[in-house]
């Protein structure tokens, strides 16, 4: 079964807009396939979801949400709930990409490909357990990034 993604912008800002989240939402469900294909990890919830919805939240939302339920109470890239639910915080994407030299764009679509990676059952805690996150995600992120009709030369998104 292949999960239907909604994604919902919980923020106001300049660069965040309707139109980059249909893009993003149209090459993630199109990426999907792709992602179900890939050997599962051993807490995969991914193909047995209807639907998982993602939210774009700023730096304090997510970082009251990683307090709240990781003990945690500072900002992170993504927040994976098995239930279906990711949160990805735009301003961490922005920061990270800027101080990297990537575009903001394609770092929080990378949120948005960890955390459904996350529900296909990978961790992140061990280093060993990241590198086979990564070995999955990073593919992903590359293949499927130019089809959210972003990658534009000169996008200023730096």
């Amino acid at each position: 079964m292949q999960p239907q993604i909604e994604i919902y912008i919980n923020v106001e800002n300049d660069w965040v807009t309707p139109e980059l989240v249909a893009g993003f939402q149209s090459a993630l469900q199109a990426m999907l396939p792709e992602l179900l294909a890939a050997p599962k990890g051993p807490d995969h919830v991914l193909s047995s979801l209807d639907m998982v919805e993602i939210s774009i939240v700023d730096d304090a939302a997510i970082a009251e949400v990683h307090g709240e339920f990781l003990n945690d109470p500072t900002p992170t890239d993504a927040i994976t709930f098995p239930y279906g639910e990711v949160l990805v915080s735009c301003d961490t994407a922005a920061s990270y990409a800027s101080a990297h030299g990537i575009a903001r764009e394609e770092e929080l679509f990378r949120y948005m490909v960890h955390g459904l990676t996350h529900l296909h059952g990978y961790l992140d805690y061990e280093p060993e357990d990241r590198e086979g996150l990564f070995a999955v995600q990073e593919p992903l992120v590359k293949r499927w990034f130019p089809a959210t009709g972003t990658c534009k030369p000169d996008n200023n998104s730096r």
